[in-house]
């Protein structure tokens, strides 16, 4: 028995040691589908089988760039990261990735199994830095049925860009003659890829000037232009939908789009017959080429485990496991070119994808300040001469190259400051250091102030976890971002010191300003309208009635309901074609604006989600306070003779004063820290991709903060507009204090 029991316990210890050193990665993607994680996963499970000492935890968000960044700088950054080679640049250059060039040299890879453009699209300086999975190119798509009906020839290989703009115009199809578009012929293409494919260049080659201001980008331009609310639909039209989802309802006769469409394509156009064609060419044809890639974190402490797994999600195995939705395709030259994996239809002309590869390029290069350029210069331009139709062409890529080289130049001066980021630099244990000094600091003074006194000493004791967190979480942080906030600090190396530099570019950059005037336009409107309108909605329920109660709580239940769902509800509410608002409009006559795609209309549009929103705190407030109004007041104003406008003015107001200046005070506040209200109502809202716009008019100051911080890393500038915010509200708090002292009125006073 003795001798079983110990085999046992062996057996035990041995299983439990087996799982103490098991391995374990974490695997970060922002592709975050259905179908591609359901992929993701049985690719994981096929590994684990063949290396049980490793497990692999799947973590998808759409947030992955940042989510990586953020991680790294905190020294526990996610093994293996999917990355396109638009961010992988900017991993290159925070150094937090891994060069792969000598663990394929130590396992004698050959990279010729991989096309060669996309082992260049994933090389930097002569170094690998990502494991090519797949890439995009992109491909004409055109309705068969559409085309067949309007007795428009199939595109092909001749189609050139002015086909394209008469096809689209024979396309665009008024069923019922009510002058609303039925059918658009075609989208828009892509600024960038009209400019390469007309002859011109965003950039210069070696990357040191914008020259998009040239014959060939002007005449790019005025072709995109040109299409907006004729064959193709307006930022309004397509409000809250996409291409596919156009295409699919057969609302859409042709488009250029790329290679990740066609899994949702096929899944959703089962009825629809459909193909692709070439992109349509100018002075050349030419096309976007995306690289999709594994990269390993540089600070990972399983370096072998990720470099086996990244090995195997590229192998001829592991693509087979993920390629069966033709995500995109494959980079392995083998599985391409393969009539039974990719190119098995549909659609019938897939190859056009793969061909593509031979055409396909970077409009504007992979760089670390690619997507600053792109978010910041390049598409707010373009939202601009979408909605505008007074900025001409010719004014957009004058901006664009102005705003490009200040950029640029920016960036030169930086570097020559020395301004770089640091690989590997260890720069969490500032923070971390800091507070510990803190902490040291404060049991310092603690001592000084108890040291007379045992009770203090008992009472401090008693409150010393929450001191401990206080100072950890609150106060220190507080102070940390207040130094930062003087010094150039990209979360990734050490904070340098530059003094008010943070203000001055903030100062000088037009966006601080946009965002601040954004900001106080939002609060001049808000505040009063939501003290107004809650007080009128607490003075009708403030009766003792049947159902007050119940309206009460309808009242109150939008302040419960969590903002995002309240800020969708009302994108589809303020859709201009099918939305309530425009439609209740509409029963009277009235045509309504283009709210949320429309740059003089997108704010006020906001405002009144907010308003309404923002009615049922401060109707609570105020029913506390006029229930506490002395009944007796009341009846001292009717002896006297005085009206209900008498009564309202005279008793109700000054009573309710401190009702209302809390109120006011907290409607401030709130309204220079809004931001989920904006970032979702604004994000890919028809006119806009990035939340803020169009045209930036939406950008508050808050949002503008978060972007600057955690989109583009300058977190120092980031804690300097933070401290900027602050005072501003300390300022105007302090202001309605000193004014509240001539119409606030207390009992006791």
């Amino acid at each position: 028995m003795i001798k079983r029991f110990s085999l046992i316990v062996c057996l035990v210890a041995v299983a439990a040691l087996g799982c103490a050193v098991k391995t374990k990665l974490r695997y970060l993607s922002w592709e975050t589908s259905y179908e591609q994680i359901d992929l993701l996963k049985k690719l994981v499970a096929a590994f684990e089988q063949r290396h049980p000492d490793i497990t692999i935890q799947i973590e998808a968000t759409t947030g992955a760039t940042r989510v990586f960044l953020t991680d790294a700088a905190a020294g526990v950054p996610p093994d293996v990261m999917y990355v396109t080679t638009e961010y992988l640049a900017q991993f290159v250059d925070k150094g937090v990735v891994l060069p792969l060039d000598e663990l394929i040299a130590r396992d004698n890879i050959s990279m010729s199994i991989f096309l060669p453009q996309t082992v260049k699209c994933c090389t930097f300086d002569n170094k690998l830095y990502a494991y090519p999975i797949h890439f995009s190119t992109d491909a004409l798509f055109y309705n068969k049925r559409i085309f067949d009906e309007r007795h428009v020839p199939y595109p092909d290989e001749s189609w050139t860009w002015q086909t394209y703009f008469d096809a689209a115009t024979t396309l665009t199809i008024d069923r019922n003659g009510d002058g609303r578009i039925d059918v658009f012929g075609a989208l828009a293409p892509d600024y960038g890829l009209l400019v390469a494919s007309f002859g011109g260049k965003v950039f210069n080659d070696d990357l040191t000037r914008c020259v998009v201001d040239s014959p060939e980008g002007l005449a790019a331009f005025k072709y995109a232009v040109a299409m907006y609310g004729r064959q193709a639909p307006t930022a309004a039209q397509a409000m809250d939908t996409n291409e596919i989802q156009l295409f699919a309802n057969q609302k859409l006769a042709m488009y250029v789009g790329r290679t990740w469409m066609l899994p949702q394509l096929i899944r959703t156009t089962q009825d629809v017959s459909w193909d692709v064609a070439p992109v349509p060419k100018g002075k050349t044809r030419c096309c976007m080429l995306a690289v999709g890639g594994n990269c390993i974190a540089l600070g990972t402490q399983h370096q072998e485990a990720a470099w086996e797994f990244v090995k195997f999600y590229s192998s001829i195995e592991g693509q087979e496991l993920l390629g069966l939705q033709k995500n995109c395709t494959p980079a392995l030259d083998k599985l391409a070119h393969s009539s039974d994996y990719f190119l098995a239809p549909p659609p019938a002309s897939i190859r056009v994808f793969l061909d593509a590869i031979n055409y396909a390029g970077k409009i504007v290069p992979d760089t670390f300040w690619g997507a600053e350029f792109g978010s910041l210069i390049w598409q707010p331009a373009i939202e601009h001469t979408r909605t505008d139709r007074n900025f001409t062409p010719a004014m957009a890529i004058r901006e664009v190259q102005q705003r490009a080289n200040e950029m640029l130049e920016n960036i030169r001066t930086d570097r020559a400051r020395g301004y770089k980021p640091e690989a590997g630099a260890g720069n969490a244990s500032f923070l971390f250091y800091f507070m510990v000094g803190l902490m040291i600091l404060g049991g310092l003074c603690l001592l000084l102030v108890a040291r007379t006194n045992r009770r203090y000493w008992e009472g401090y004791m008693f409150i010393s976890p929450w001191l401990v967190g206080f100072i950890l979480f609150t106060f220190g942080p507080v102070l940390a971002s207040l130094y930062l906030s003087f010094c150039r600090y990209d979360l990734l190396s050490p904070p340098h010191w530059t003094g008010l530099e943070n203000l001055r570019q903030l100062f000088a950059d037009p966006l601080f300003g946009r965002s601040l005037l954004n900001t106080l336009y939002y609060c001049a409107l808000t505040v009063p309208l939501s003290l107004v309108f809650s007080l009128l909605l607490a003075l009708m329920l403030n009766v003792k009635m049947r159902g007050s109660y119940t309206f009460r709580a309808i009242y109150y239940l939008p302040a419960l309901t969590s903002g995002v769902a309240v800020s969708l509800l009302w994108r589809w509410i303020f859709n201009p074609d099918l939305g309530l608002f425009n439609s209740f409009l509409g029963f009277f006559g009235v045509k309504g604006p283009d709210w949320l795609t429309s740059p003089a209309w997108a704010m006020p549009a906001i405002i009144i989600m907010s308003v309404w929103g923002a009615l049922g705190g401060p109707m609570l407030i105020y029913l506390a306070g006029l229930q506490g109004i002395p009944q007796q007041l009341y009846e001292a104003a009717d002896i006297d003779g005085a009206n209900r406008w008498q009564k309202f003015r005279s008793v109700t107001v000054p009573m309710l004063s401190p009702s209302i200046f809390f109120n006011l005070i907290m409607a401030i506040i709130g309204s220079f820290q809004v931001f989920t209200t904006v970032f979702v109502m604004t994000s890919n809202a028809g006119a806009s991709i990035e939340p803020g716009g169009p045209e930036n008019s939406t950008l508050v100051y808050v949002l503008n903060l978060y972007q600057t911080g955690f989109r583009y890393l300058s977190m120092g500038k980031a804690c300097a507009m933070a401290w900027i915010l602050f005072l501003i509200i300390l300022a105007l708090t302090l202001w309605n204090y000193h004014m509240s002292r001539r119409w606030v009125h207390y009992e006791q006073t």
